[in-house]
């Protein structure tokens, strides 16, 4: 947890020793982590390998099997040991993931104070900062973290003030407004207080209009140019020229340098991808690729909610439930301008939200 977005190689080092110990155990004992959520991902994988087999440049495609795998191993490894702890490490996890995202958040904001970024990040590039914190600022105001203790109350109001405070100075649009509605719907299921609300809000605001009179560089930007696209109308222009070519297929997986026909046009000239899920997704690996993945976005998302439903008696059960669907909710509208399930460190994330979840589902049956 602590690996995800302070260090690539250290995450990578660590999912893969993770990912040996689990092909290491006894296939009598992975078969017992199987469920449906498993052979979703299963098929999904599956139908990104037939799309490289019917790629139009598998030297490209074939990439996949080595840049992709990490994702894969990951979640095996998440959904089989995750079932093996109980409600107490889970917690001790969570509170692990959420500490650190604080930190990271922390080391963003103080950055960009400092002038070394013209847009909050710290170990990674702003987009994927900006997600990462969205699924830990989900989880932070889903927590009660024992809120019948005064400390644990300020603790929660100081960590989701601190990664409110990272998601906004990173400059996302869409991340911005999809933490804003995270943040209501915790009010409304009263995951939070009014009290404690006004007091992050407050807080957040004092430190966002500090660090922006500080640093002005791109939020000038931003309003002098308030529609800017960040060429997303080329990839749009692009999009409708190809989406008719091969739809059921797709080019075939890291094709998108080859089948792209407006590269010119762009004004960032390293824009490599959709920056787009779907997109993604279905020029890859067509129409089939896309029905698999949003099947399994729904089914992922109708556990979370009859996690939620069906549990009567662990708290912390029904507060992952939340901070899953606001989470997996808030990744899949970030998938139409940023995408995740393809990304290295955010499909890792992904990955482990639905470990988390196969877990949380296993503990409540046995409750």
């Amino acid at each position: 947890m602590i690996s995800f977005l302070t260090s690539l190689f250290a995450l990578q080092l660590f999912v893969g020793i993770l990912s040996v110990l689990w092909l290491l155990e006894k296939v009598s004992e992975k078969k017992k982590s199987l469920d449906l959520l498993t052979y979703s991902i299963l098929a999904f994988g599956l139908i990104r390998v037939i799309a490289v087999i019917f790629s139009y440049y598998q030297a490209s495609s074939v990439e996949i099997f080595y840049k992709e795998i990490i994702f894969y191993l990951g979640f095996f490894s998440f959904v089989f040991y995750f079932k093996t702890f109980d409600l107490i490490k889970l917690r001790n996890i969570l509170y692990v993931f959420i500490g650190i995202a604080a930190l990271v958040a922390l080391t963003g904001v103080i950055r960009f104070n400092l002038n070394l970024v013209q847009r909050a990040q710290a170990f990674a590039p702003y987009t994927t900062f900006a997600s990462y914190l969205l699924v830990a600022f989900a989880f932070t105001v889903s927590f009660n973290f024992g809120i019948e203790s005064k400390l644990k109350k300020t603790s929660k109001i100081l960590l989701s003030t601190i990664i409110l405070c990272g998601i906004i100075t990173s400059l996302g649009r869409t991340v911005i407004a999809i933490a804003i509605l995270i943040f209501l719907a915790s009010l409304i299921f009263k995951k939070l207080n009014y009290k404690s609300a006004f007091v992050i809000v407050l807080l957040t605001a004092i430190i966002s209009f500090a660090s922006f009179n500080i640093n002005k560089t791109e939020i000038t930007s931003r309003i002098d140019n308030p529609t800017y696209l960040s060429d997303r109308d080329v990839l749009y222009k692009g999009a409708k020229e190809l989406v008719f070519k091969t739809p059921i297929f797709g080019f075939g997986p890291r094709t998108f340098h080859q089948i792209f026909p407006f590269p010119d046009e762009f004004n960032d000239k390293g824009v490599g991808g959709w920056h787009n899920d779907y997109f993604q997704i279905f020029f890859e690996s067509g129409l089939i690729g896309l029905i698999s993945y949003i099947v399994l976005l729904i089914l992922l998302l109708k556990k979370a909610y009859l996690l939620i439903k069906i549990n009567k008696r662990s708290d912390f059960i029904v507060d992952t439930g939340f901070g899953i669907i606001f989470s997996v909710i808030g990744l899949i509208l970030t998938a139409f301008t940023i995408g995740f399930m393809t990304h290295v460190v955010l499909s890792l994330v992904f990955a482990f939200l639905i470990g988390l979840l196969s877990a949380s589902w296993n503990k409540t049956k046995s409750i």
